[in-house]
């Protein structure tokens, strides 16, 4: 399926979701390189995940691109802020290279966890070791744009709002911070320091397989029916053509005949939204 595929078929309010993006300028340069754009960039998260209540529980930003785990209260307001991110984000980037356009060219892909424990750690594992699995070979630990730290207790971090993944570690913090540690050690260890193929590629949805597939068979469903209804829609609208037809057959009287059309149930009495000249025609 690798057709655009509306967000509001893919997850529904209070989903969890791993977001990630490529980031690059009219160059091609990958921007996060600059680890100035890196604040900057977890700045705006902050600011407009306040305002659009998202919960910000993981984050690692690698020098082409970003992940974020975040849950979102609602759809609507998941794309407002992306919306307002990226376009806050460009207008910055822009203003300090002299560009102008956007800085996000393809869209932020999507992929929806599983409402486990295991599914959770699972993908905060998987965003604590990514500067580990390129070719910097980064302890996590020494790496400060991840949440890995925030994690381990090395550091605070207020931009995250803590895991509930995380939280059930152990019964106390300092127990969390030695079970987190060593989750995420124990897998570097199996990744080893050979060339490794991707760890844990992200898909529409994360978690067990029975999760993975069952939410994703429901999604294919789900497109196809969209997919026919906007096929039936596009076969019920007027082409420009059709409509100057009509109104010549009728004595230029669009076929509604001035009162509201099934098509255009917003249509003002008198006046047809195509805005065909014909059809404006007075009986």
């Amino acid at each position: 399926m690798n057709e655009r595929v509306p967000r509001h078929l893919q997850f529904s309010d209070g989903a969890l979701l791993h977001m990630y993006w490529q980031c690059t300028n009219h160059n091609k340069q990958y921007l996060f390189e600059n680890e100035d754009l890196k604040e900057l960039y977890l700045e705006l998260v902050a600011k407009y995940k306040k305002q659009y209540d998202i919960k910000l529980l993981d984050f690692a930003l690698m020098g082409n691109h970003q992940h974020l785990l975040v849950r979102i209260s609602t759809v609507a307001k998941f794309s407002r802020f992306l919306q307002s991110l990226h376009t806050s984000f460009a207008r910055r980037v822009n203003n300090h290279y002299g560009n102008t356009g956007a800085v996000v060219e393809n869209r932020v892909k999507v992929s929806v966890v599983e409402e486990t424990d295991e599914a959770i750690l699972s993908v905060q594992r998987y965003l604590a070791l990514n500067r580990w699995n390129c070719e910097e070979r980064t302890l996590p630990q020494d790496y400060r744009f991840c949440g890995y730290r925030h994690y381990a207790g090395l550091e605070r971090d207020d931009r995250i709002d803590t895991s509930e993944a995380w939280l059930a570690l152990g019964d106390t913090d300092e127990e969390r911070f030695a079970a987190y540690g060593e989750m995420v050690e124990a897998r570097r260890q199996e990744l080893g320091l050979g060339p490794q193929e991707p760890d844990d590629l992200p898909s529409f949805y994360s978690g067990s397989p029975d999760f993975c597939r069952i939410h994703t068979e429901r999604l294919l469903q789900a497109f196809r029916e969209h997919n026919k209804a906007l096929t039936a829609a596009r076969a019920l609208s007027l082409t420009t053509s059709d409509a100057a037809a009509s109104c010549a057959s009728l004595g230029g009287r669009h076929p509604c005949r001035h009162h509201r059309c099934s098509l255009h149930p917003a249509a003002t009495v008198g006046r047809h939204p195509c805005r065909h000249s014909d059809a404006l025609k007075k009986d």
